[in-house]
């Protein structure tokens, strides 16, 4: 028996299927024997439990886990939100954030440096997935 692995990406196909007799994942690739095993098992005329879906907390973890972007579409989507200036002093107020906010070659929403803009800062957790969807169009 086998469930499906919802993807990542509400839109994407699926890319693997989970084997419930030993919680294997197994990827759809052509060379692995579990997958061929797999397919065999669905021409028998079987059919995969459908993917459990998240809940609402499992869903925005997901979305935070893959939120990430470049420095420049960082700075650009605080500039044009008006908000640079002050990112930037927060940055600076602590010596660890201003190097990683100095050179860091993305910038990803579950990293320390974005915690800091949070509590006392003044950006909600909602604010800052916002500047980060933005960020990402950019």
């Amino acid at each position: 028996m086998y469930r499906q692995i919802k993807p990542m990406f509400e839109n994407a196909e699926p890319t693997m299927v989970q084997r419930l007799a030993d919680n294997a994942v197994i990827p759809f690739d052509p060379a692995n024997a579990d997958y061929q095993e797999y397919l065999e098992w669905l021409a028998e005329g079987n059919t995969p439990e459908p993917a459990p879906t998240p809940t609402p907390e499992e869903a925005l973890a997901a979305e935070r886990a893959a939120m990430s972007c470049t420095p420049a579409q960082m700075r650009l989507t605080l500039h044009r939100m008006d908000l640079l200036t002050q990112v930037q002093a927060i940055a600076d107020a602590d010596p660890e954030a201003s190097i990683v906010w100095e050179y860091a070659t993305v910038i990803e929403r579950t990293s320390p440096l974005i915690d800091a803009l949070g509590g006392t800062n003044g950006f909600t957790d909602t604010q800052i997935d916002d500047i980060f969807r933005a960020a990402m169009q950019v």
